[in-house]
């Protein structure tokens, strides 16, 4: 009896621990999630559970901020297992940022588990100002509207405003976070006309300037808005509320951001 009793109490010793191996739930344990900062510049960090909330801006599920060469620390046990979580990152100045296009892809999404513990912020693209201009830093969505229209002549543009009818300098153009965008317009009957868009910026460091490049439905080119227009200067040298529109057959308009 002496010798079964202890018997009994490793088996049921045994059976226990395999219970508890086989029992799992739906959070991790046991490490960190790192998000390292690689730039030379502090940046800020917003974590969002859905892209909705991430385009949007709303419901931050986890924030942070990180100084230069430095980590941010998220125990797993903050995330589920399988999900994905989405970050928004940029510095103050938001010339570092992850709103950007480029042949670089960085992340705006992960998965934590066991495999993937950090990410990794840096500097792989120039300092680039298209977030400042195009969503005025922070926002989720900005507003152009047409105050100007010019025809184009070797170097020189030549306002044409003053000439146009009613309709024709009716010309908006609302950009949204998720790079989709509106172009409204208004026809010979003032009838509005709304042409959902897709666009993606890119910014010449040579140039400095930000452009964007405008798709419809069937992803073709459409046409571009050019930033920091200035056109008394006959060039791009302006503030960066200002863009340089060439839609289609449609001229040139210059936009200011509301």
């Amino acid at each position: 009896m002496n010798t079964i009793r202890p018997l009994v109490r490793f088996i049921i010793l045994v059976l226990l621990l395999v219970n508890a191996s086989c029992h799992t739930d739906n959070v991790l344990h046991g490490f960190d999630y790192n998000f390292v900062n690689l730039t030379d510049k502090p940046i800020n960090i917003k974590i969002y559970t859905t892209q909705s909330d991430y385009n949007n801006q709303t419901n931050v599920y986890l924030s942070g901020r990180i100084n230069v060469k430095q980590y941010f620390y998220i125990p797993v046990g903050k995330f589920v297992v399988g999900s994905t979580y989405y970050v928004d990152w940029y510095s103050d100045d938001f010339l570092y940022n992850n709103w950007y296009w480029s042949n670089i892809t960085l992340r705006n999404a992960f998965s934590p588990s066991e495999k993937d513990y950090e990410f990794l912020i840096n500097t792989v693209q120039w300092p680039d100002p298209s977030r400042r201009i195009w969503m005025k830093d922070s926002a989720n969505q900005t507003r152009w509207i047409a105050n100007d229209a010019y025809t184009f002549n070797g170097s020189v543009y030549s306002s044409i405003w003053s000439s146009l009818s009613w309709n024709l300098q009716n010309v908006n153009l609302t950009l949204n976070r998720d790079y989709t965008a509106h172009l409204l317009l208004l026809n010979s009957s003032n009838q509005t006309i709304d042409s959902s868009l897709t666009y993606k910026a890119n910014y010449d460091s040579v140039q400095k300037i930000s452009v964007l490049t405008l798709y419809n439905s069937a992803d073709s080119i459409i046409g571009t808005v050019t930033g920091t227009f200035n056109a008394a200067a006959n060039n791009f040298s302006g503030t960066d509320n200002l863009g340089l529109a060439h839609i289609n057959t449609m001229g040139y308009y210059q936009l200011v951001r509301q």
